[in-house]
């Protein structure tokens, strides 16, 4: 088992400059025959082009990175592909820096018209991007300028249009007592490490660009989302500019964290789980919906027998660029035990912020998404809902169908109460081993509210999600379209 996971991790993921010619061509040719929006709530052609008209610049901060953009845009750049797993529905804008020892970088922006604003550090560890402890804000956490007002507080305004803040990323290691920092203020370290930095936003407002700056529809905008300049420790202060050439280091597309041979050896291992076989592997004939508990337990660990699963030691901090805040749940499915895979679950609630509503509610999660993904060495995603996107029965339940377009029920529509996302086309390799019949789920749950009783943040051990979980814990079968279409959704 060593001997496999260390074979795993010598890959790196680091965000680091790759080239177009390195995407992997099955990537290419998906995103050069992407569908065109067709979802309410999803982020309008015209809008994707505007906001990377508008952001897209060379800048410390490049995007929108986001599915959106390098599947709609006709010629994206490389570290706009939001592989590794990403979302459907969010705008990414990531940089990498090194910063000196005892330097400070100020950034200043507006709050976005969205339901949901982060900003993150990470620093390269452990062959990952492994989330700063307490290097984080977010919407909600970052108090804004004088004048103006937050509108991610519970019950704020949303609309206000004084809506300015100011952040401090301090080259410094962060005080002992977390009483001692000073609001807004995150600490890099004084390793001179490159780190990565980022602002994740999710669901700007209708009538927005996909970050939440600036109208969709009109070439009018007050300015630029977010501006920053640096001190040296020396007092020195750098421009926009001159933080760029100095501390900016390049970015691409994210490496996957394991190489197709990798992964097709983790497939063809001969000490891999009896139940399991090559066709299907990892997924099983009863596929279960697990979080995520790090590289090692979740992808490697899903191949092996399960008493040699359980001797892996989960990851306590967050790996690959994800948010530390939100709890990922996976499943492993193949078509070769039905060309249908049905799950339903009950939907926790959400502050539905959409239509431009005036004031910020409370919700059991901020918010909720299950995508069909590739397989991690391609990393891309294939279809995915949101929460606002889901239908509901009179109870809070949903019902998802994922299948491929031609099997999909006729009566699996909202209109029968049915959502429906595209299994995808398998692996997503450009590789003869490329099994198309493959598929994988990916669910978010974001910043899961404390007081949840139900909250996967409640779960502290594998195999007790649905125990804990209760009627949140999606549980799913496999079917037929005729069957389906038949009797409908098991309940």
């Amino acid at each position: 088992m060593g001997a496999r996971l260390f074979v795993l991790f010598t890959t790196a993921f680091f965000m680091t400059s790759v080239s177009a010619d390195a995407e992997d061509t099955f990537s290419l040719e998906r995103r050069a025959t992407a569908k065109s929006v067709n979802r309410y709530g999803d982020v309008p052609l015209g809008a994707v082009i505007r906001t990377d008209e508008r952001y897209n610049q060379n800048g410390l901060f490049q995007g929108p990175r986001g599915w959106a953009y390098w599947n709609l845009l006709p010629d994206p750049k490389p570290y706009q592909n939001p592989n590794l797993w990403p979302d459907q529905r969010p705008t990414y804008f990531f940089g990498q820096l090194a910063m000196p020892a005892g330097s400070s970088l100020t950034l200043r922006g507006r709050y976005p018209y969205a339901r949901y604003f982060k900003f993150n550090l990470y620093k390269f560890e452990r062959n990952t991007f492994v989330a700063i402890p307490g290097a984080s804000l977010a919407g909600y956490d970052i108090e804004p300028d004088a004048g103006s007002a937050n509108p991610y507080k519970i019950g704020a305004d949303r609309l206000v249009p004084n809506r300015n803040f100011t952040l401090r990323v301090l080259a410094e290691d962060p005080p002992a007592n977390a009483v001692d920092r000073p609001r807004n203020t995150i600490y890099a370290g004084r390793d001179e490490k490159v780190v990565q930095a980022g602002f994740r936003i999710y669901v700007s407002d209708m009538g927005y660009d996909g970050a939440g700056w600036g109208p969709s529809d009109t070439p009018s905008l007050d300015g630029p989302g977010i501006t920053y300049q640096g001190i040296l420790p020396d007092g020195t202060q750098l421009s926009g500019e001159q933080v760029v050439k100095q501390w900016g280091r390049p970015m691409g597309s994210a490496p996957p964290p394991l190489s197709v041979d990798q992964w097709y050896k983790l497939i063809d291992a001969k000490d891999n789980d009896p139940a399991l076989t090559p066709a299907t592997a990892p997924a099983r004939r009863d596929p279960q919906f697990e979080l995520f508990w790090g590289m090692k337990y979740t992808v490697a660990g899903a191949f092996m027998k399960p008493e040699d699963r359980a001797k892996i030691t989960v990851a306590t901090e967050m790996e690959g660029g994800g948010d530390p805040t939100t709890e990922y749940m996976v499943n492993y499915l193949s078509r070769q035990f039905g060309p249908i895979y049905v799950f339903r679950a009950k939907l926790p609630t959400f502050p539905d912020t959409f239509a431009g509503v005036g004031t910020m509610t409370e919700g059991q999660v901020a918010y909720w998404s299950v995508v069909t993904v590739a397989s991690a060495p391609s990393g891309e995603l294939w279809d995915g809902v949101f929460d606002m996107q889901v239908p509901l029965d009179k109870e809070g339940y949903y019902t998802i169908v994922v299948s491929r377009p031609e099997d999909r029920p006729k009566n699996a529509t909202n209109e029968n109460g049915i959502a429906w996302i595209d299994w995808g086309p398998g692996e997503g390799l450009s590789d003869p081993r490329n099994r198309k019949d493959w598929g994988m789920l990916l669910m978010r749950f974001m910043v899961p509210q404390k007081g949840w009783e139900f909250s996967p943040a409640k779960v502290t051990k594998p195999g007790t999600e649905a125990a804990v979980m209760g009627p949140y814990y999606p549980r799913g079968y496999y079917t037929t379209k005729a069957e389906f279409e038949a009797e409908g959704p098991l309940k």
